[in-house]
């Protein structure tokens, strides 16, 4: 038994490092193999389980011409899913030579992965890209991924191009969750334009944007506005937008009546 064992394991090393040697010429075809010779090399991979292949093939279909070996390539990246996609079209993404064309697949690909990783690549697209289009399309699975989107969302509020910044606001807004009211509140404070820039890093306009977009929120963005009131920073902002969305003539400051009007609303809308 003992002299059969350093024989078996030989040969259960050997053939683990089998599927390196196999792989090797696959992957130098999908690299730089004409379209016929890549798309034939992609036939000899199970979909979605050699993970080495990934990589080479989101970077492949930047240059990639040919209609069919695009479509073959794009299938292919689809059937990866988690961190070996994400990863993949990172690489992809900063890749030189790529198109708004590659950044829509891009979104796609990336739109069923629910992870702060996928969100992240994809916030890039939403609010970095030049084409309108393109933005619009980021910022449209930016909204699918609701809550996953708020915290990389955010510093866009911040984009010294009022353009990108207001497109942030309409994106949280239209995610529109709780979670997207109380993260609001942070960028209605109180002061003149100086001073809310060097408090919050936000215009004038920006702060405008938010309030309304807290005022159409509706009841989602109640919760974080009634923190609010308990800041003398954010105070008046949060009343007055309070105030705007209910038609209720509370003080701004009366912490204690628009928390019982709120108790009120709940019981309205469960019913009670």
């Amino acid at each position: 038994m003992k002299l059969l064992l350093p024989s078996l394991l030989l040969s259960i090393a050997a053939f683990a490092e089998e599927p390196a040697a196999d792989i090797a010429p696959i992957l130098e075809k999908i690299r730089k193999g004409s379209p016929a010779e890549c798309v034939e090399a992609i036939g000899k991979l199970t979909p979605g389980k050699e993970e080495r292949a990934a990589k080479p093939m989101a970077v492949r279909l930047i240059t990639e011409a040919d209609a069919q070996a695009r479509a073959v390539i794009r299938e292919a990246l689809g059937a990866y899913k988690g961190m070996v996609l994400v990863q993949a079209m990172k690489t992809g993404l900063e890749t030189k030579g790529v198109t708004d064309d590659y950044r829509q697949i891009a979104i796609e690909l990336l739109a069923p992965e629910k992870s702060e990783a996928a969100v992240a690549l994809v916030v890039k697209i939403a609010f970095a890209s030049e084409m309108k289009a393109m933005r619009e399309s980021g910022q449209k699975a930016l909204v699918a991924y609701e809550d996953l989107s708020i915290k990389p969302t955010l510093p866009y509020l911040k984009a010294g191009d009022q353009k990108i910044a207001s497109e942030a606001v309409a994106t949280m807004k239209s995610i529109g969750t709780e979670a997207v009211g109380k993260a609001l509140i942070l960028f209605i404070p109180d002061g003149g334009e100086k001073e809310i820039l060097r408090i919050v890093g936000i215009t004038n306009k920006t702060r405008d944007q938010v309030a309304k977009a807290l005022i159409d929120m509706g009841d989602k963005a109640v919760p974080g506005l009634l923190t609010g009131l308990d800041s003398p920073l954010y105070v008046r902002w949060s009343g007055w937008c309070l105030q705007q969305m209910t038609g209720e003539t509370y003080a701004t400051t009366d912490r204690a009546a628009w928390a019982a009007w709120w108790k009120r609303r709940q019981a309205e809308n469960s019913g009670r």
